[in-house]
């Protein structure tokens, strides 16, 4: 069936949310190709058309009801097998089937939501989400494959489906997503200064203000002003500090009675949950006992001052590698390419 990609456009629009009472939640996302009456389905069809890095948030019927957690889906979908029993009308006159046809996609990397997004928190805030959907249909022009079913006799409830659609514009409603917000973007950078909503589909959010700050100079003064907290920090317990970030892979070493500390620091202006790795801070991490220490929310001044900042550390930090997205990609050219300049 066809499948209106309203999403398409935007590499931002990368949320899913999957409604289901299964116990193995975060293994895969597994939908039959067709329903019970033998046709194809629109929200076992999405199961298509994810993509490898997006994320796949979880409803848990179950428990809650609510968004529970999230996994990143991990590789194209395939052509799979399911043995089910479907729950709606039709499904409730049906025994189950054995092996059918089905849509299947890898899902890893599977966290529980420190705070579970519930049924009664998305009723509180019913209003917003009428209005953004409202504000989407405007122009999508199409199915929204929307994750709420919206009425005037009944309260905000999961749709009745598996996979919907979940629009970025209501994932940045919720203060409890933020850290999807923060693994999700495809280009990161650190907003300064408002974005003013269009029609645009892409631009029905608000500004969030996360990723990496894009201005060299600003980036640098915050990176420079956190180094220096953390430098003067561990010389205040007695330790002999070393800035070691222009030729390692972690970027200071702090050594006292013959013990040795690495430690790495990552500086922001904004709220972080979650940071930004190279491959090389990766791998010295899972070698080498590490201190990670986050300062965010400095206050960074137009004249390059920064002041403040909250503090977290983790001791003994290792990166887990199924919890860690990818945000760029080095591609070896292929062959075949020719020189010059292009000629149309």
């Amino acid at each position: 069936m066809a499948v209106n990609k309203w999403w398409a456009h935007d590499p931002n629009e990368r949320y899913w949310l999957e409604i289901t009472n299964r116990e193995d939640i975060g293994t895969n996302l597994l939908a039959p190709q067709v329903d019970d009456r033998g046709k194809e389905y629109w929200s076992y069809a999405l199961v298509r058309e994810v993509r490898p890095g997006d994320l796949v948030l979880h409803w848990d019927k179950n428990h809650g009801p609510g968004v529970v957690g999230y996994s990143r889906v991990q590789g194209e979908a395939f052509a799979s097998t399911i043995t089910w029993q479907s729950r709606g009308t039709y499904g409730r006159h049906r025994s189950m089937s054995g092996p059918e046809p089905a849509w299947e996609a890898p899902l890893g990397g599977y966290r529980r939501l420190r705070h579970p997004v519930t049924q009664a928190r998305l009723r509180e805030i019913e209003p917003t989400i009428r209005s953004l959907r409202e504000r989407l249909a405007e122009v999508a022009a199409g199915p929204l494959y929307f994750p709420f079913a919206l009425s005037k006799s009944r309260p905000l409830r999961a749709a009745q489906g598996y996979l919907t659609k979940l629009p970025r514009a209501l994932v940045e409603e919720l203060p409890e997503l933020r850290e999807l917000r923060q693994l999700a973007i495809s280009r990161p950078h650190e907003s300064e200064t408002p974005v003013l909503p269009s029609t645009s589909p892409s631009n029905l959010r608000k500004p969030t203000g996360y990723g990496r700050q894009r201005d060299a100079k600003r980036r640098q003064a915050v990176e420079r002003y956190a180094m220096d907290l953390v430098l003067d920090h561990f010389r205040s317990l007695g330790y002999q500090v070393e800035d070691v970030g222009d030729h390692s892979p972690w970027d200071i070493t702090a050594r006292r009675n013959g013990n040795e500390i690495h430690i790495e620091v990552k500086g922001s202006t904004v709220t972080r949950e979650a940071i930004d790795l190279t491959e090389g801070e990766v791998r010295h991490a899972e070698g080498v006992p590490t201190c990670l220490v986050v300062i965010d929310e400095i206050q960074l001044g137009d004249d390059l001052r920064c002041r403040g900042g909250r503090w977290r550390t983790w001791n003994d930090w290792v990166p887990v590698r199924e919890e860690l997205v990818a945000t760029a990609y080095r591609h070896p050219l292929p062959e075949g390419g020719r020189d010059g300049r292009p000629c149309v």
